[in-house]
């Protein structure tokens, strides 16, 4: 472990130092002073600990709260004293003045709370490893005036909590008018990440939007639990792009769409923007029936699904199969219009890893294992989901 010496910069013939008021708490940035004479305090060190130098995985931490570095004190000049001991971080590839203060004790313990919130306040919820800077500051005060001083420097590795499930779920005017139906509005995930996700429909009410964890309903919603939810980080935005609601803005408004078109709705939760992409065919087809039919009753019937969203285009319903059963999705009880995985060639195995896929028409059958499914179907998009439910 470094050993890190404090130097306090003092001015042996008077303090000419920067007011604060009684609370010692306006200090909260770093502050360049003029060089001035300098004495050292004897036997001030601050120590990091192993736990600093080693990923801390919010994911796996047992306790509140993790010890960072240990700190000893020397003896102070008469009449000074330190006070208001912090670490500032901000991410490792960018500039220092964009440090936020990150609540520390005097015996080096950050909680778990703090912790997130420091990866929430640059970066959205993707479970991922983030490096930042850290310094860790003190003042040294002489009644009303105050130094800053430097204590050491950090180098931080933190994974945020894997996202308690990978179901995201769209309510709003374009929706359900029900909020205990949201959960009927999945959005599907992108293939290629998971924090971004789309909805596709046209937005025929106000358009407003939020984005809901489907924790927030099952855990959230009764204790006005706000972490789960995403809005906008602006008033009633109506572009075509924005930023959404963080972690600890829970409280947020809606997002407005642009216009009354058919759009695709987009959503990063890691680089918490959001974008209304306009569909080039603002006239698809329409269908009075989506159904599912398939080994499960024998290819001889349709299960009906549930238009979920008021232009009709996207489909809900609670499925429970017996046995492993190939299906797919048609309209209208008819062969003439049917969606199925890829192409004719094989079919989709739904499992625990892969519950959303793209479905094309006249694709292969859909092979899905026995259980209770709540499924999902966007016939603009071909999107499909079957999510393992409560039978």
């Amino acid at each position: 472990m470094k050993k890190l010496s404090l130097y306090l910069m003092l001015v042996i013939a008077g303090w000419s130092l920067t007011a604060c008021d009684e609370s010692h708490n306006d200090y909260a940035q770093p502050v360049v002073y003029p060089q001035e004479e300098a004495i050292t305090i004897e036997g001030f060190e601050a120590t990091p600990t192993a736990a600093a130098s080693e990923d801390i995985d919010l994911g796996t931490m047992t306790e509140d709260a993790i010890q960072l570095f240990t700190l000893k004190q020397g003896t102070l000049p008469e009449g000074v004293t330190v006070e208001n001991i912090r670490l500032e971080a901000w991410p490792a590839d960018k500039d220092q003045n964009i440090a936020t203060n990150v609540v520390a004790s005097e015996d080096g313990m950050v909680t778990k709370e703090e912790l997130a919130k420091l990866v929430y306040t640059f970066y959205g919820k993707k479970s991922t490893v983030r490096t930042f800077t850290a310094k860790l500051f003190a003042n040294a005060f002489k009644g009303k005036e105050a130094q800053l001083i430097t204590l050491g420097d950090f180098t931080l590795r933190i994974k945020p909590e894997e996202l308690e499930n990978p179901y995201y779920y769209i309510y709003g005017g374009a929706t359900s008018s029900k909020s205990s139906d949201a959960y009927k509005t999945v959005m599907t995930p992108d293939p290629e990440s998971d924090v971004v996700f789309y909805y596709t429909t046209k937005w025929v009410s106000s358009g407003d939007v939020k984005v809901w964890n489907s924790k927030y309903w099952q855990e959230g919603y009764l204790i006005n639990d706000f972490t789960k939810l995403y809005g906008s980080g602006e008033e009633k935005p109506t572009s075509y792009k924005g930023t959404t609601g963080k972690l600890e803005q829970g409280r947020n408004s809606y997002i407005f769409s642009p216009a009354k078109k058919f759009y695709t709705f987009k959503i990063d939760l890691e680089a918490l923007t959001y974008e209304w992409i306009e569909l080039e065919n603002q006239t698809p087809d329409t269908y009075t029936n989506i159904s599912l039919i398939g080994d499960f009753n024998e290819w001889g019937g349709d299960v009906d699904m549930v238009a979920v969203d008021k232009a009709k285009h996207n489909w809900y319903v609670k499925l429970t199969l017996d046995a492993e059963s190939e299906l797919k999705f048609r309209a209208d009880h008819d062969w003439a219009v049917n969606w199925g995985f890829g192409d004719s060639a094989g079919a989709w195995t739904v499992n625990d890893d892969i519950w959303a896929k793209p479905c094309v028409l006249n694709g292969g059958n859909i092979k899905v294992p026995a259980g209770t499914y709540h499924v999902y179907f966007c016939d603009i998009t071909g999107a499909a989901h079957f999510v393992a439910a409560e039978e």
